[in-house]
């Protein structure tokens, strides 16, 4: 056959092709898709402001008068966590190490944070509202709060735990 000429079997051929191909990608393409899985709202925490955390007498290692609010996880099992601790004014929690990296960040009043093993060597800063302090795994940290108390809040992965550097400021040792 010279080019340019189709004949009417193979022009009948490619159009039954063309109209079956643009037929089934019309129905492929029309054909309801399933939705993806919601995602799970169960592990959803929101609270709306500083007037709905809920806070409970710290744990016996916080010096007397330190207040707790979980916010989110739990700090005894594996897994994320955020807390929020309330120093009164003055307080100090001495030394101390954390079997996991720390993110501090001051909410609201003011305090110094120390790094180091002891006060002659210690890294003093002062912050307050906004400050953050990333600690990692097992560094000695002290914070001592301002004038008028200080509200920090606490992230990491847990399980968390405390070790004093000097045992004798163990605040269970002491009697807090």
């Amino acid at each position: 056959m010279p080019p340019g000429n189709i004949s009417k079997k193979h022009f009948a051929n490619s159009a039954l092709l063309l109209c079956t191909t643009l037929i089934v990608t019309s129905l492929a393409h029309s054909a309801p898709v399933p939705p993806e899985p919601a995602p799970d709202q169960s592990a959803v925490t929101i609270i709306p402001g500083s007037d709905a955390v809920k806070w409970q007498p710290a744990p016996p290692m916080f010096p007397h008068g330190t207040k707790i609010a979980i916010l989110t996880g739990d700090t005894g099992k594996p897994g994320p966590f955020t807390l929020r601790v309330m120093m009164p004014s003055g307080s100090f929690i001495p030394p101390h190490t954390h079997n996991l990296d720390e993110m501090l960040t001051v909410i609201s009043g003011s305090i110094q944070h120390f790094v180091g093993q002891d006060f002659s060597a210690a890294q003093k800063r002062n912050m307050g509202p906004g400050g953050f302090v990333h600690l990692p795994v097992n560094v000695p940290h002290a914070i001592k709060a301002g004038s008028q108390g200080a509200v920090l809040q606490v992230s990491g992965t847990g399980p968390f735990s405390m070790t004093y550097v000097n045992p004798q400021d163990d605040p269970r040792n002491t009697g807090r």
